[in-house]
């Protein structure tokens, strides 16, 4: 029989052949190839070979087998319940094949080469806004106040002498000089970050020029008047005019510097009165700003001299400024 049965063929087979019993409509599904072929006993006289025998016994068990536990004979085993793995009706059972691990591949492509420096790449050089040539001379030539402090000026005793007036003092000629200290106002502000090696740059000559002892730096953030100091700015107190004679360097933007919408940035006023302070304690008052004379604030000319902290400034340009 061929595997292309259905369960209408069994019903036909098993009606015509007057099937009463459950083996029997087994025994027809078999000979039509859905289930397991029963074996069949030979043909009598006056039967038709092959034609299955209604009634018949099934298999015997072989002399001296015990029969399984809880059958009887002619029941159905598991084993005949069970339908064959495969195609259907071949009774061929697969089993499974062995078990054969992945194959591993190496890349396709070869890995990129190391690099050629393995140690940490050198840092940024620092270029000053300042020229480092003439740093110095620029920093004295703003920083220092003119004094009678130099050679003695004979013509002006003998001026004095031959008018019959008295000399209270040896006159002496006029003489730049730091000897009444510096006092810095660095701006620690987010608007000066990008140049705080400019400020350091800044408070190291002039340390070099004044003296360690006779320069001041007091740290701010916006503006001296909210609070300066030399430490963290958790220590910053109210902000005090150095000694008369002191000349004060405010190395910040002035409000020129920075975002537009800082809420924090300082206000003209606010830098008015930090000016009129430090004048009416007796000091004088210089700015260094990173802002070219473009884009100055116009009320920055009346308030205080300003000096563009560039490397276009220079000694004279420094002269012709301050007032």
């Amino acid at each position: 029989m061929t595997s292309q049965s259905w369960l209408a063929d069994i019903a036909h087979a098993a009606t015509a052949l007057g099937a009463t019993t459950a083996e029997d409509w087994q025994r027809v599904a078999g000979l039509l190839g859905l289930g397991d072929r029963p074996s069949v006993a030979r043909p009598g006289p006056g039967t038709v070979e092959g034609a299955p025998q209604v009634g018949a016994p099934v298999d015997a068990p072989a002399p001296g087998t015990a029969k399984a536990p809880g059958t009887e004979e002619g029941t159905p085993t598991a084993a005949d319940q069970a339908p064959s793995r495969g195609t259907q009706g071949s009774g061929t059972r697969l089993h499974p094949v062995e078990h054969r691990p992945v194959r591993q591949t190496g890349w396709s492509v070869d890995t990129l080469p190391a690099p050629r420096s393995q140690g940490t790449p050198d840092a940024v050089p620092h270029l000053p806004l300042l020229a480092p040539g003439s740093a110095k001379a620029v920093l004295y030539t703003a920083l220092a106040r003119i004094a009678p402090e130099g050679e003695p000026d004979l013509e002006t005793a003998v001026e004095r002498l031959a008018e019959a007036e008295p000399l209270s003092g040896i006159p002496r000629r006029p003489l730049p000089t730091l000897r009444h200290g510096v006092q810095i106002l660095a701006d620690v502000s987010t608007s000066m970050e990008p140049f705080a090696r400019d400020i350091a740059g800044v408070v190291t000559q002039v340390r070099a020029l004044a003296g360690t002892a006779s320069t001041q730096v007091l740290r701010f953030a916006d503006c001296p008047l909210r609070g300066a100091g030399p430490g963290p700015r958790g220590t910053w107190e109210w902000y005090r005019p150095p000694a008369a004679g002191t000349t004060v360097l405010i190395l910040s933007g002035l409000g020129a510097v920075g975002p537009w919408f800082d809420p924090h940035r300082a206000t003209p006023e606010e830098w008015q009165r930090t000016v009129r302070l430090i004048r009416q304690n007796g000091c004088a008052v210089v700015a260094l700003a990173p802002v070219p004379e473009r884009d100055r604030p116009r009320w920055w000319r009346p308030l205080l001299d300003v000096l563009v902290w560039d490397r276009g400034t220079t000694v004279g340009r420094v002269s012709g400024i301050l007032r």
